[in-house]
């Protein structure tokens, strides 16, 4: 750009009748933009700030800032939706996500792409001004496989995001999990192309082995094979010998299924990656079991 405006700057003094000295302009162009939530210690948003109540630095420079009203510009929002993994034991939260969606969006340009996820990301829903389109597939999702492709699913998402008008904002409503299974997008990547879009992630997580317990609860079955005790078979589990029997004991039956325990245990070590990412993009985070 530089060399093209010398050449213009020339090229101009040559047509003129007066003389003018050759003049090299240097132009920048470059604008952050610093998506900001500000909230109290109790989590209630801040409003009325002004510009001059924030300070924002570049290597220990104070840099000048603006303010831009964000809820005057038409918001692009997708929803990721999982559907795999222990996703079905929350199926049940997922109900009625549409109406809270249009409350959420407002009135039209607002839009919505729906987007249901497992070991990979499924096909989008359009983007619509209207979610009530797709209620009835928000509240009876299809149950996915056993992945849980969070970073994939956020690419994806971003990927559609860019394709929407630049002028829009862009945000992302995650559904799922804590941590993600089976994605082959690094994280990095995923951190970067959210600071690329300016697009904001705001994440609603549950305890996959928390659901994965609650489902085994529901469902009671044999997962190992039995572990018998005693001499004596009775004709019912649980039984005991009648009458003055002297026999020996009943024998006792019981089932010992030591992995979800286990997965609980693990999963509580594991980060929240989906709580990280959405702090990571300036948007925030809350969980299933929070009203």
């Amino acid at each position: 750009m530089m060399l093209g405006l010398r050449k213009t700057v020339v090229f101009l003094a040559s047509l003129s009748s007066t003389v003018l000295a050759q003049t090299t302009l240097h132009t920048t162009t470059t604008l952050v933009v610093v998506p900001t939530l500000v909230q109290t210690p109790d989590k209630d948003l801040v409003y009325s700030l002004r510009a001059e109540d924030f300070v924002l630095t570049d290597n220990g420079v104070p840099q000048k800032v603006t303010l831009e009203e964000e809820t005057r510009r038409p918001l692009s929002l997708v929803v990721l939706m999982q559907t795999g993994g222990d996703a079905r034991g929350q199926f049940s939260s997922y109900a009625h996500l549409d109406t809270m969606i249009a409350s959420l969006l407002g009135e039209a340009p607002n839009e919505v792409s729906i987007v249901n996820f497992d070991s990979q990301p499924e096909a989008a829903s359009p983007f619509t001004t209207n979610v009530a389109e797709w209620g009835d597939a928000i509240d009876h999702p299809d149950v996915g496989d056993r992945g849980a492709a969070i970073f994939d699913s956020i690419a994806y998402g971003l990927d559609l995001l860019q394709k929407r008008p630049t002028y829009n904002r862009r945000a992302i409503l995650l559904l799922s999990q804590g941590h993600d299974v089976g994605s082959k997008t690094p994280l990095k990547d995923v951190v970067r192309e959210l600071g690329e879009t300016n697009t904001a992630i705001y994440s609603v997580t549950f305890s996959a082995e928390k659901t994965a317990l609650r489902q085994e609860l529901k469902e009671p079955g044999p997962k190992t094979k039995p572990i018998a005790v005693g001499n004596v078979t009775p004709p019912t589990v649980g039984t005991y010998p009648k009458g003055g029997d002297t026999g020996s004991p009943a024998e006792l039956i019981a089932y010992f299924n030591l992995s979800e325990p286990l997965r609980l245990i693990l999963g509580a070590m594991s980060k929240n990656t989906s709580a990280e990412v959405a702090t990571l993009s300036g948007g925030e985070w809350s969980s299933f079991d929070n009203a």
